[in-house]
């Protein structure tokens, strides 16, 4: 995966796993049949497919994220890597939406969104500030 489609898809997991609308919109919509609007293809989007398992090394040394886009996230991230969901049933969304530790992600998450929408480009901060309509892909 190249530079700015990595940016991309990272962006738009960003996204994603920060709005809580979305997540309530998406994760209970029982039309939905496309597997990637759930909490648990969230989570494999960002960790797994983005490759960053560990702590971004790759993509820093690759010059895809920067220093201070890192620091940025870093704290969000590291709650979202410790994330266990409430049950552990990762397919329990109710309980997720109305877990405390999820609710405070999202809180940090948006805060990390905010900041980081502040030091990337124009282009980038559509992706990642997009108002997403899940709609469209079920």
């Amino acid at each position: 995966m190249g530079n700015e489609l990595w940016r991309n898809r990272w962006l738009s997991c960003i996204n994603e796993l920060t709005s809580l609308n979305l997540q309530r919109q998406s994760w209970f919509d029982k039309r939905n049949s496309n597997p990637h609007w759930s909490f648990v293809e969230f989570m494999c989007s960002y960790f797994d497919d983005l490759g960053i398992d560990n702590n971004y090394e790759y993509q820093l040394k690759q010059g895809w994220i920067t220093r201070t886009e890192l620091d940025t996230v870093s704290t969000w991230h590291q709650l979202l890597d410790k994330y266990d969901s409430s049950k552990k049933d990762d397919y329990d969304v109710e309980a997720i939406l109305s877990d405390k530790n999820w609710l405070v992600i999202i809180e940090e998450g948006e805060k990390a969104k905010n900041e980081l929408s502040k030091i990337i480009s124009d282009e980038e901060k559509l992706i990642l500030l997009e108002e997403i309509d899940y709609q469209q892909y079920l």
